[in-house]
């Protein structure tokens, strides 16, 4: 995939300075923009620690959603050293390539990726904001979070907690696709019709993210702007191989002959033995080869794909598939201590969810529901946790409201 990147930044019309941070870092294939806050000092300290922290831990080989969480151990412990940065926080957006036509997308909080196809408009991430869970639960119009008063409060940070859940997105990328991540000091000025008619003014992802930081602050300027443009100049068309494909069909296609007209049969000389078995071999080997090929990649995803889900009573981590792929049926890895007779409906509706992924995710997926088993059994005073999905999680931590002190 070949890939053309531009930034732009700007402190807007109010603020005193610019909290916010961004990172185009084309070596690493990583884009990222982060919000901060806690004041002046801790919200530039705080955005800046967690895009310098990202950038080193996918430096250092972690996958995006640990280095994300990684940013967050970052800013914590920078926090817990100077007492003037305590409560500091940042959102963050991060956008890395996987594979030849994927993008993988992280995020936390209110900070948004948007990618614009066929010149038409799409927001990939949620916000982690109070309006904006209040809307999705029906109890906000659109229009009323425009302008509710606690707009600004933000319900899942960087830095705040200890841990953190990251939202991940798996997009494909096409030739002509633009990404733009950006600060909620764009989409608070502009509405999505907007940025989409702006964000198409020039076919140059620098000018285009100038052109976008330009009319927000055109249009009040009243918070730090800052917008990474990320285009896809060109990516493998769709179609791939896939193993699970190859599993499902078990075989590989290969093209009919296109017919011809009929024509006078003429008796075809015979043809010595060897040269007879020598065309077959020439054909069959292709097909062998193709075949064992998507064996052997089914085999390896089989034994590398881990899911969580309850045998019985008990919750397991499986190594393989759900339902199994070609003869390969999952086994259980581990088996937890956790019981379904001891989880939440919420809990056990987010087991049944969880999906496949690595055993990393998984792993992390039983901590994050031992840790919110935990959490309902002790505190009588508060609703039970929601076990989040580890591939989109839903865990609202103390709310954060953005802006100065």
């Amino acid at each position: 995939m070949r890939i053309d990147a531009g930034a732009s930044s700007d402190v807007g019309r109010l603020r005193p300075g610019n909290e916010d941070s961004f990172l185009v870092d084309d070596r690493l294939a990583l884009y990222a923009v982060a919000d901060g806050m806690g004041g002046h000092q801790g919200g530039e300290v705080a955005s800046a620690t967690a895009i310098e922290a990202l950038r080193a831990a996918v430096a250092g080989g972690q996958a995006l959603d640990a280095a994300i969480t990684r940013a967050n151990s970052a800013v914590f412990e920078k926090a817990a050293t100077d007492s003037a940065l305590t409560g500091m926080g940042t959102t963050l957006t991060a956008v890395a390539i996987l594979g030849e036509s994927t993008l993988l997308i992280g995020h936390v909080g209110d900070s948004r990726a948007y990618r614009i196809r066929d010149a038409a408009l799409e927001q990939i991430t949620e916000d982690h904001s109070l309006v904006e869970e209040l809307v999705r639960e029906g109890r906000l119009s659109p229009e009323e979070a425009k302008v509710h008063p606690r707009r600004s409060v933000i319900t899942r940070t960087i830095g705040i907690d200890p841990d953190v859940q990251v939202d991940l997105y798996t997009v494909d990328a096409r030739t002509g696709d633009r990404i733009v991540i950006c600060s909620d000091g764009l989409t608070t000025m502009l509405a999505d019709d907007e940025v989409l008619r702006i964000a198409q003014l020039d076919t140059d992802p620098r000018l285009a993210a100038d052109h976008l930081v330009d009319a927000a602050n055109e249009a009040g300027g009243e918070d730090n702007i800052t917008v990474v443009v990320v285009d896809v100049l060109e990516a493998p068309p769709p179609g791939a191989p896939d193993p699970e494909v190859l599993a499902l069909e078990g075989r590989a296609r290969t093209p009919r002959p296109k017919a011809a007209p009929d024509l006078p049969t003429m008796p075809e000389p015979r043809r010595p033995k060897w040269r007879t078995f020598g065309g077959a071999l020439m054909f069959v080997l292709p097909v062998v080869l193709i075949v064992g090929v998507g064996f052997g990649a089914v085999n390896w995803y089989a034994h590398h794909t881990y899911f969580v889900a309850f045998k019985g009573d008990d919750v397991v981590v499986y190594r393989g598939v759900p339902g199994g792929i070609l003869g390969w049926q999952p086994t259980v890895e581990t088996t937890t201590g956790l019981r379904r007779s001891k989880l939440t409906q919420d809990a056990i509706d987010s087991v049944k969810a969880s999906g496949k992924g690595s055993l990393e995710r998984a792993q992390q997926f039983v901590a994050n529901l031992e840790a919110a088993t935990t959490t309902t059994t002790t505190t009588t005073t508060s609703p039970s946790t929601t076990v989040p999905n580890p591939t989109t999680t839903r865990r609202s931590p103390p709310t954060t409201a953005k802006g100065g002190p």
